[in-house]
């Protein structure tokens, strides 16, 4: 405990300097914890949106598979459409239980001053589609009527029975059903029937993507590459290769975050053996001093060690501190960069997570005041009081 006291009174005779070094010590863990929670939160809302599809696989034109995990996940518009006759080809193989053509677009919306991405599929296969869906009112009993998302709803307070118009095409919708709140990018999208959205578009056969679900799950691997062989022109991407893709592409941001982190605390780390040298320099006397009236060179060392305990593991206690308070604005600056993240919180406080970066904060601490510690405890009495 006088150990702890006499630390805690050195470190604030500093402040300035104190402050500068807690300062960069909680950038850098600040830095570690926002990444890695931000790679947990984004594999966890990948994989509840990838099991919110209750879909197996996606039959999509050829093309890249960045652009398709968008057009699976974040409803893209993909401006490439495949030949209705391909739903045809699939009913040909066993262990297929689900074939729903659908088509994604947008339509300009003067009244609101917006563009609207309708999502244009059959309704009969909604509960296998969507089966995590709570709809308010009704689904859609004709191609004159639409269900709409949690936000659109919200936004431009529509309530079930109100009318939809998109002037440019002369058609009214009704809402027959609006989505309860999923927090996904669900909530932002109007469903039309797939036979009124192709009409509007003069593509009576036009779809963009077909989602398929298998009866036998094991057999995944089977019923694809028997597809692939035998239906050209086609790519075909399970969920699993969704959740790859998209992983592979967070573990790329997150290994050059993490570089710069690592970067950021070895400048910290600096600074505070810097700090400390700094501070055993002004205080050999008070060193020598201390020698003279019995501190043993094991004190002069532990006093010093727990002053770098103190400031590295305050300062990884802030860094936490702010990265949990500001998650949002992380998260808004990431969304901005990435080509996809999912709806939800990304950054969250796991008590795991957070006594790792102290323990790592503690680890740098040690290292970094082992030889201040060393070279404060080899001060030589008579020497440090002549000056």
């Amino acid at each position: 405990m006088t150990y702890i006291k006499l630390a805690l009174k050195n470190i604030l005779r500093h402040q300035t300097r104190t402050f500068l070094a807690l300062l960069g010590i909680a950038t850098s863990v600040a830095l570690i914890f926002s990444i890695i929670s931000f790679n947990r939160g984004f594999e966890r809302g990948l994989s509840k949106e990838l099991d919110a599809t209750g879909l197996h696989f996606m039959v999509v034109s050829s093309g890249c598979p960045h652009e398709v995990a968008s057009l699976v996940l974040h409803a893209a518009v993909v401006p490439k459409f495949l030949d209705i006759d391909i739903v045809n080809k699939l009913k040909q193989f066993d262990g297929i239980e689900l074939i729903s053509p659908i088509l994604i677009t947008q339509l300009p919306n003067p009244q609101k001053g917006r563009i609207d991405i309708i999502y244009g599929m059959d309704m009969n296969h909604i509960s296998q589609l969507k089966p995590s869906w709570k709809i308010d009112g009704q689904l859609p009993s004709n191609d004159s009527e639409v269900i709409i998302g949690f936000e659109i709803a919200d936004h431009d307070k529509l309530k079930v029975g109100d009318m939809i118009t998109y002037t440019d095409y002369q058609k009214s919708f009704k809402v027959s059903g609006i989505i309860q709140k999923t927090g996904s990018q669900d909530d932002a999208y109007i469903y039309m029937p797939l036979k009124a959205i192709q009409e509007i578009l003069n593509k009576p056969q036009g779809v963009t993507a077909i989602g398929v679900k298998v009866s036998r799950p094991q057999e995944l691997n089977y019923i694809t590459e028997e597809i692939s062989m035998n239906v050209p022109g086609i790519q075909i991407v399970t969920m699993g290769q969704v959740l790859n893709s998209l992983a592979n592409l967070a573990a790329s941001a997150k290994t050059l975050s993490l570089s710069i982190a690592i970067i950021a605390i070895i400048i910290s780390a600096v600074g505070v053996m810097n700090l400390i040298l700094m501070a055993i320099f002004e205080r050999t006397q008070e060193i020598g001093m201390m020698r003279a009236i019995g501190a043993s060179r094991q004190d002069i060392f532990n006093i010093i060690m727990y002053e770098t305990i103190i400031i590295t593991v305050s300062g990884g206690i802030i860094g936490i501190i702010f990265s949990v308070a500001a998650s949002g604005i992380i998260e808004n600056f990431v969304r901005i960069f990435m080509p996809y993240v999912p709806s939800g919180r990304m950054i969250l406080f796991e008590p795991l997570i957070a006594v790792s970066c102290l323990v790592f904060a503690l680890i740098i601490g040690i290292l970094s005041g082992t030889y201040p510690a060393w070279k404060a405890s080899n001060i030589s009495p008579i020497e440090a009081i002549r000056g």
